[in-house]
């Protein structure tokens, strides 16, 4: 047995998108645990092992795990899955796909993932178990609280703070200098202009608070 192994939580969607990324990267992938799927089955050649109850049988300290669950605007299942598992001791590991583009003196969490075509200009912070998804946009010093979720082709332009657990949706664009707070819902094609309060849903152009 190897040192260490390996584990993908999650092989819907987001969970091969994230495991093609690993490949990609020329990173090994030990299984996949999806109650979702038949345990014995692959997905890319990984074979499914179970569910999460399988974590039951390895030691936390030489088992990391990836985070596969994915968000469409609730993030609560992503973020249990990483604070649970965290505080038993597994460390989560991410991946930059070799198709990613980061930018000089950006710090970016070992558990985040940059997806295929993202961006990540100069000097961006990434904090933990954030995921800046396909063909991504994120400008000069942007700073992306943990937990956070930058969906396909948003543009974060320069200068924004998004909080905790956020969730930008697909095609949206946040405009330089804008602060979000945590737990917030931006719109698929949404355009914010004016800061978010935190716990807050905003849609349109310009993005307004959905009631």
């Amino acid at each position: 047995m190897k040192s260490s192994e390996t584990y993908l939580i999650g092989g819907g969607g987001h969970g091969r998108v994230v495991l093609d990324a690993f490949l990609a990267s020329g990173k090994q992938i030990d299984g996949i645990l999806d109650a979702q799927l038949a345990p014995g089955s692959q997905v890319f050649g990984v074979k499914v092992l179970g569910d999460d109850e399988f974590l039951e049988s390895v030691d936390p300290k030489t088992t990391r795990l990836v985070n596969g669950v994915g968000s469409t605007g609730d993030s609560s299942r992503r973020i249990e899955i990483f604070e649970r598992f965290s505080k038993i001791g597994f460390e989560f590991i991410g991946v930059v796909h070799v198709a990613a583009s980061i930018g000089k003196e950006c710090s970016v969490d070992a558990s985040a993932q940059i997806m295929a075509g993202a961006v990540l200009q100069n000097r961006v912070n990434v904090g933990k178990n954030v995921v800046v998804n396909t063909r991504a946009s994120v400008d000069h010093d942007v700073l992306l609280a943990d937990h956070v979720t930058v969906s396909p082709g948003a543009i974060v332009s320069g200068g924004v703070k998004l909080g905790r657990g956020t969730f930008v949706g697909a095609g949206a664009v946040i405009i330089q200098g804008i602060e979000v707070g945590q737990n917030c819902i931006v719109g698929a094609g949404a355009v914010v202009r004016h800061n978010v309060k935190g716990e807050t849903t905003v849609v349109g152009n310009p993005a307004t608070q959905l009631e």
